[in-house]
């Protein structure tokens, strides 16, 4: 499976990342409180922090197809987060988790949810899968509201690299 685009909402355009996306995702790792709930703990420069993670998107781009997405702000043209389905393993089942990232200046501006719906609508629309989940770190209250503005119900817990979470899903069905 690989991602058909456009994929957009009225506010945002999602594309695939690039290298050349790097430095403005490093703003995502500046001065932002809640790293540890996207499990970063470990001090290195914000460029480091965002080519980790870059390529780790580009790995599962080239894995299977899917990954984060860039989340593009139409009016501005600028990189303000990402957006994407991942796949998760959880207890030998396969899951398909809506992710989302925003850079902190943009918080609070609704983009997390809009484009989490919009990636929700991908799945059902593209069939590629009957259920969708958001897995979110237990502390991560703004997270968790955006998992339940897109219809979402808390469904269990889960432990991600010794981080306790809470898996979000609705069935699509």
């Amino acid at each position: 499976m690989k991602y058909k685009f456009p994929i957009e909402t009225a506010r945002l355009e999602m594309r695939v990342l690039t290298p050349n996306d790097l430095e403005a995702w490093s703003v995502f790792f500046v001065d932002n409180p809640q790293l540890h709930y996207v499990g970063v703990t470990e001090k290195a420069p914000p460029l480091e922090h965002a080519k980790t993670w870059m390529d780790r998107q580009l790995a599962r781009y080239d894995e299977y197809g899917l990954g984060m997405l860039a989340m593009i702000e139409k009016t501005s043209g600028q990189l303000i987060g990402q957006v994407g389905i991942i796949q998760r393993d959880i207890n030998d089942e396969l899951y398909h988790e809506v992710g989302y990232a925003v850079i902190p200046s943009k918080w609070g501006q609704g983009f997390a949810t809009e484009a989490a719906i919009r990636m929700k609508e991908y799945i059902l629309e593209h069939k590629i899968d009957t259920r969708v989940i958001s897995m979110i770190h237990v502390d991560n209250i703004g997270s968790q509201t955006v998992a339940t503005k897109n219809g979402m119900h808390r469904a269990f817990e889960w432990n991600l690299k010794g981080d306790p979470c809470y898996i979000y899903q609705q069935d699509l069905a």
